[in-house]
């Protein structure tokens, strides 16, 4: 089961997803984003829920059909003509019950500017801020709204889309996976996917920072507490988040010499 999410950013499109695919009979990883790129034409990138393989052919035929078009609205016209096809055509005449479904995240980037699209059953829509997609929309919603990664730097967004992703993973069942995805695309410049192990780490430190917050939050609350004791909480939370932070950028320095 999936959990997806696209963030419309003033400065680009952040999409994440969950990298874990489930069917009745087997778990696996594998990539829930997929991108399209040419030197003379829009820059495209894909996430989807629902049944994988429809999720997968209606991307590629996609991609196919995208590939050598120029202009956003030319992308937005084949994204919805594929979806309508894909259910009239394969899921209409699927010979069992239930019948398959899937949704589409769809960030483009041409010329004009910056859009993204949200498929959800034969419906193709656009999204002016952002949207959750999969078995964990809920509380992707949810912590997305508090959050507002779209109102931040496309780089800011994607440090929020990764303790998204964490959260629904952790209190979601059937969603998971070992690695989430984080992919940026910008007003320019190539596209960038966030690599596991960085990611890895913004989730650790983002789950120190939570438990660290707990003290500070109940000190907060009590209206009862001196003054003086408030303070000192307030400054041995300021301590720790420094001693949490230096441990995270020794391991990336540790992990990026391994590499090496």
């Amino acid at each position: 089961m999936t959990i997806a999410a696209g963030f419309l950013c003033p400065d680009g499109i952040v999409v994440c997803a969950d990298s874990e695919v489930s069917t009745d009979s087997e778990k696996y990883e594998e990539s829930k984003i997929f991108t399209l790129s040419a030197s003379d034409g829009p820059t495209v990138i894909f996430a989807g829920s629902g049944w994988f393989d429809y999720v997968k052919m209606t991307v590629d035929k996609i991609m196919g059909r995208a590939a050598f078009m120029t202009h956003a609205h030319e992308i937005e016209e084949i994204v919805e003509q594929t979806v309508l096809e894909v259910h009239r055509k394969h899921i209409r005449y699927y010979p069992a019950e239930p019948k398959p479904f899937f949704n589409l995240l769809v960030g483009i980037r041409d010329e004009s500017g910056l859009r993204l699209l949200l498929s959800s059953a034969t419906s193709v829509r656009r999204v002016t801020e952002y949207a959750c997609i999969g078995i964990g929309e809920t509380l992707a919603n949810y912590l997305s709204r508090g959050l507002t990664p779209q109102r931040e730097s496309s780089e800011d967004a994607a440090l929020l889309a990764v303790q998204i992703l964490d959260q629904v993973k952790s209190n979601v069942p059937g969603c998971g996976g070992r690695f989430s995805e984080v992919v940026i695309v910008t007003k320019a410049g190539q596209i960038l996917r966030i690599p596991p192990s960085s990611l890895l780490d913004i989730e650790y430190r983002a789950r120190d920072f939570v438990r660290l917050l707990k003290p500070l939050l109940m000190s907060f609350s009590n209206p009862t507490l001196p003054e003086s004791e408030f303070e000192t909480k307030l400054s041995e939370f300021g301590e720790q988040c420094r001693r949490v932070r230096e441990e995270s950028k020794e391991r990336m320095e540790r992990a990026r010499r391994g590499r090496g």
